[in-house]
């Protein structure tokens, strides 16, 4: 039985042969990246230690391993995930671990009002937009009167 996950965005990992797949594109990986891999599928969402991966992964060996190995097996799944076209679904939690978010299906999205959407920085760009455009009109204005 060739089981196959869906990870997202027309990306599938098949557990029995160690690939991903994207329509003609198919990825081999290495055992511990799938292993890792199918972890964090099975545990979306959820943050995840260092230690707590290490010991899934590498199970009785986890005594002699090392945060840096497992560095090493986010940056290659990272990688290989990007070759397929799915990025940005391992997020680093600084000095904690990983979490896995997974590919949101596609919603057909309703119309955004204009500030609805507006970031921080967004506003701060269009307040000093304001300031500058203020104080360039005062000058202007202080410039006429001064020459009459």
């Amino acid at each position: 039985m060739n089981e196959e996950i869906y990870l997202g965005n027309n990306i599938y990992l098949s557990e029995e042969r160690n690939h991903l797949i994207n329509g003609n594109i198919t990825l081999t990986i290495s055992e511990k990246e799938k292993r890792l891999l199918s972890y964090f599928l099975r545990n979306p969402e959820k943050e995840l230690t260092k230690s707590h991966l290490i010991t899934a992964i590498w199970e009785s060996r986890a005594a002699t391993i090392d945060d840096a190995n497992l560095t090493q097996l986010v940056y290659k799944i990272r990688r290989d995930l990007a070759a397929v076209n799915l990025r940005n679904c391992i997020k680093t939690i600084p000095g904690k671990g990983y979490i896995y978010i997974p590919e949101k299906k596609k919603a057909v999205q309703e119309p955004v009002m204009a500030d609805a959407g507006s970031s921080k920085t967004e506003c701060l760009i269009c307040s000093a937009l304001t300031i500058i455009a203020t104080v360039m009109a005062l000058c202007t204005l202080c410039f006429f009167f001064w020459r009459s």
